[in-house]
Parts: structure tokens; sequence; C-alpha cells
């Protein structure tokens, strides 16, 4: 067979050959067709299967996702995300997005506790005197979120934040 733009110069006996194939393949090709056709009547339900098992626990989760209402509201999120330039998001990747957020708040919040205590701890060792007050049962302390633990711990995660001088 020529490809495109090629001139062949054919005999008759070689286009008879030719002719006959075309015949036998468009004979073939309709059996094929109606073979198809009548597939498509009877119609078998078949279960999408992930691709891999990745795509797998993917589904899974996002298949949690829908019972668990996150802190951070959807409709907060897709304002953020529409602000961001996000056109139109998909309801589980907002909920995906909210969970995140409200995980990287949590560990920010976590790491300043942690400061905060190591902080209080500290300063109760180096006064070397401690009242009735400091005696409390360590559950029963009650601690106050301040920029001196924020900082460090946001800092801990890439975030540079200062006073501003009128604070200061």
């Amino acid at each position: 067979m020529a490809s495109d733009g090629e001139d062949l110069a054919l005999t008759s006996t070689e286009s008879e050959v030719s002719a006959s194939e075309t015949d036998t393949e468009t004979k073939d090709f309709d059996t094929n067709l109606s073979a198809s056709e009548t597939d498509e009547e009877e119609t078998v339900e078949v279960e999408a299967v992930p691709a891999s098992a990745e795509d797998a626990d993917m589904e899974e989760l996002l298949g949690q996702l829908e019972d668990y209402t996150p802190t951070m509201p959807d409709a907060l999120t897709l304002r953020l995300l529409r602000s961001a330039g996000f056109s139109s998001v998909e309801p589980r990747i907002v909920r995906l997005i909210s969970v995140s957020a409200q995980k990287f708040i949590a560990d920010i919040a976590n790491d300043a506790l942690q400061h905060c205590k190591t902080r209080t701890t500290n300063i109760q060792h180096s006064s070397g005197h401690s009242s009735s007050k400091d005696k409390k049962n360590p559950k029963d302390r009650k601690y106050t979120l301040a920029m001196e633990d924020l900082v460090p711990a946001l800092a801990d995660h890439g975030i540079t934040m200062r006073k501003p001088q009128y604070f200061v």
C-alpha cells in the first residue's frame, strides 16, 4: 500500500488483489461491527477499580472525609481558595484542604504550648524558690498563649513573625 503523497503504479493483477483484500477487510469490519452492536445490548455492571494501592488509599481517605466535620468550615476554606484564584473546586478537595489547615494550626499551637511549658519550667528552676501556687499539679496549670511562645513555634514551621514597633 502507498503512504500519503506517494504515487504508485499498479498492474491490473495487483489492482484486483488489492481490491479483493479491501472487500475482505470490509466484510470482516462489518462482521465485527454487528457483533459489537449485540454486545452493547448486554450491559454488564463493572465496578471501577483504582489503578494502584495509592489510588485506593486516596479514595478511602476522601470517603472518610465526607463524614468528618473539620473545625475550619468548608465555606471559609472555599472563600479563601476563591480569593487566592481558584474558580471552582470540588467539595472533597475543599474538605481535604480544611483538614490540612486544621492540622497545621494545631501543630503550631502544640509547639507553642511546648515552648510555654519549657519557658515556665526554666523560669521556676532559675528563680530557686517555689510558691504554693507553683506546687500545683502540672495538669491543673493553665497556660496563656503569648507572643514569646508563638514566635519560635511559627519559626519552626518557616513563618517569620515580628512585633510591630508600637507594641515593643
